[in-house]
């Protein structure tokens, strides 16, 4: 049977979004679709939507509306952004493709969690999500799916000053594999004591180590030998929790344990 050809609908704004989501069946959202295998058989673009389409810059955080694109958020430089975020951006596909790809799409994927995933869970995000009843902030590190009835409209991204910044993206330039993933790491100190430490990684399989970095609050650094040997340890059993019900290539856990290796011998 052939398939049949795909219908797009336009929103000029969020009244318009809700009230075609509302009244037309099966309706599926979607931005630039850069990375959509398949269209779906009706769709409704969001390019439209102005508030969607969105910086703000505060004291202690950055916004970002889903629609703003990757070249958007590399352009304000790492004087506005946190050094981590624009590491990752700047490992993602080519700068044309940068041009239209969307934050908003590279974090939602249905399929996969893609490479700013990683750092904005380390960096804490919270995301808004709008109905025409309510407003619902959920931070990355809860998020599971999108609440019914609901879209989302805003990114806000904590702003904070970091000692230690790592990113790293895995697998093959330019797209996305069973092997892909990035991995972040983050730490701050005073007087040589850790007072906040943040590990995420993302891609089949998606985590943070939060037990970890509760456990590592307080240290006295420099970090011994021991002491590293002993945490990446505790960081393979918390990959091995993360990934107990998804099958996933080797090579994954081998990767995530050398970054968690070098990352922590830059503490000593």
């Amino acid at each position: 049977m052939a398939k049949k050809e795909s219908s797009i609908f336009y929103a000029r704004n969020l009244a318009e979004l809700f009230y075609q989501m509302k009244t037309i069946a099966n309706l599926t959202l979607v931005g630039s679709c850069t990375s959509a295998k398949e269209l779906p058989e009706k769709m409704i673009s969001t390019t439209l939507i102005s508030e969607f389409n969105h910086i703000g810059k505060h004291e202690r955080y950055i916004e970002f509306g889903p629609a703003t694109t990757l070249s958007e958020i590399q352009a304000l430089g790492e004087r506005h952004l946190p050094k981590i975020l624009l590491d990752a951006i700047e490992t993602i596909a080519t700068p044309f493709v940068r041009n239209i790809a969307t934050i908003g799409g590279n974090i939602m994927d249905p399929e996969s969690k893609n490479t700013l995933y990683a750092p904005l869970l380390a960096l804490e995000t919270v995301l808004e999500f709008k109905s025409p009843l309510d407003v619902k902030y959920i931070p990355l590190q809860n998020f599971t799916e999108i609440p019914k009835g609901h879209v989302l409209t805003n990114i806000r991204v904590p702003l904070n000053d970091w000692d230690v910044c790592i990113f790293k993206r895995l697998g093959p330039e330019n797209r996305i594999t069973e092997t892909s993933a990035s991995f972040s790491f983050l730490t701050d100190s005073e007087k040589s004591i850790i007072t906040s430490i943040k590990i995420a990684f993302s891609g089949k399989i998606t985590f943070r180590c939060v037990p970890l970095e509760n456990r590592m609050l307080g240290l006295r650094l420099p970090l011994k030998s021991k002491e590293i040997e002993n945490y990446i340890e505790e960081a393979e059993q918390e990959f091995i929790r993360a990934a107990e019900k998804t099958e996933y290539n080797p090579i994954l856990l081998h990767q995530f344990l050398n970054l968690v290796r070098y990352s922590f011998e830059q503490l000593t």
